[in-house]
């Protein structure tokens, strides 16, 4: 992969961050396999995309690189040239709100063999530079309110949380609601949810 500007320090050259190109679709798939994955650590009971979305991937990606109000990034180790981070940044138009535009942090995994070594940052770093020159002012990111090392990564760069979403088993709420339980038979799939989502926003007004 192709050099994208120097870093000052030799920690942070054995990296670079990138706009991700066709080239690096398969890596993009398989890191999103493992985030899906890894998500299991921190709430077991959320939704994840199911084996038949993995075909899928390859063309979701194809489009974000594509699309002029998405930047997708991936960082590549260069002693070994293997991708090992990622990370999307989308602006959403809702002329209906105010602001009319915001931009949203998306999926930024790094390889576990990779982490505490400011990769996360620098992608994040990033994608605030995509928004800034598209002059996009209110930003957002989702994680799960027990995943520690994203919580300490969104609130050390200014993100403070503003929408919790709670899930459940429906079975769980009847149960707590004194409820008649009935067992359902899925027609196509189960929405499995547990854990608590954490919706953190920021206004680069601020």
């Amino acid at each position: 992969m192709r050099p994208n500007g120097t870093e000052a320090s030799a920690e942070t050259t054995r990296y670079h961050v990138q706009a991700a190109t066709s080239d690096d679709l398969a890596a993009l798939v398989q890191m999103q396999m493992a985030l899906q994955e890894s998500m299991g650590g921190v709430g077991a009971n959320m939704l994840h995309l199911g084996r038949r979305s993995t075909v899928r991937l390859v063309d979701h990606y194809q489009r974000q690189i594509a699309d002029d109000q998405t930047r997708v990034l991936v960082a590549c180790d260069v002693p070994s040239a293997e991708v090992v981070a990622m990370g999307s940044g989308r602006i959403w138009v809702h002329a209906e709100y105010v602001p009319a535009r915001s931009g949203e942090l998306v999926d930024i995994w790094v390889d576990p063999d990779h982490r505490r070594r400011g990769l996360a940052g620098r992608i994040a770093r990033r994608l605030v530079r995509f928004f800034r020159a598209r002059r996009v002012e209110f930003l957002s990111v989702n994680y799960v309110s027990s995943n520690a090392a994203a919580e300490a990564l969104w609130k050390g760069i200014g993100f403070h949380p503003t929408l919790i979403t709670a899930t459940a088993e429906r079975r769980t709420v009847e149960a707590f609601a004194g409820m008649e339980t009935q067992r359902i038979v899925p027609v196509g799939y189960r929405a499995a949810m547990g854990d608590e989502q954490v919706r953190a926003s920021l206004n680069l007004l601020g």
